[in-house]
């Protein structure tokens, strides 16, 4: 008879600590999946109106006829589409020119043969690297720094919402 009652308290209490946390974990602020669309599309203007401020400092000849925009996501599918192999330096030399600090991303701009990567320092510099291929592989032929326009990214009015109440339900704990 004990053991049955203790098992019932045991249980009961249990099934108390199992709703309480469904309770909190119900109340946890989230964004909606317009939100996350609205984020999405106002990301890609930003990054839009970076280069547009990069090309221009640079005066460079890019646009959509002569050259195709290339981000790291699109150059990691191709090296999956084409094999994904470890040692592949057509694919290296290009990829390790992303690795670098920036607003917003980094964006290639290709051509046969001839290709620019830019970005936007933290710092607001504007960065060219202008790339020639060689056997194969993408050398860097120079790299130009110039101070840029700060382009302001602001936040929506959703995210500023989700934030305030991701901070009050954080505080609550």
């Amino acid at each position: 008879m004990m053991k049955k009652t203790t098992f019932i308290i045991a249980g009961l209490y249990v099934s108390l600590c199992f709703n309480s946390f469904k309770a909190q974990a119900d109340e946890l602020p989230r964004l909606s999946p317009e939100c996350i669309e609205n984020m999405k599309n106002r990301d890609v203007q930003y990054n839009k109106e970076l280069m547009k401020d990069i090309i221009s400092s640079f005066n460079l000849d890019i646009d959509d006829h002569t050259y195709h925009e290339v981000t790291d996501r699109d150059l990691d599918a191709a090296n999956l589409i084409y094999g994904g192999k470890d040692i592949d330096e057509y694919y290296q030399s290009l990829h390790k020119q992303f690795i670098v600090a920036s607003r917003g991303k980094p964006t290639l701009f290709v051509k046969p043969s001839e290709a620019y990567l830019l970005y936007k320092q933290p710092d607001n510099t504007n960065v060219a690297v202008h790339l020639k291929l060689n056997n194969l592989k993408w050398e860097v032929i120079e790299k130009n720094k110039k101070g840029g326009n700060a382009v302001k990214y602001k936040l929506l009015k959703c995210e500023k919402e989700y934030l305030k109440e991701k901070r009050e339900y954080n505080n609550n704990d």
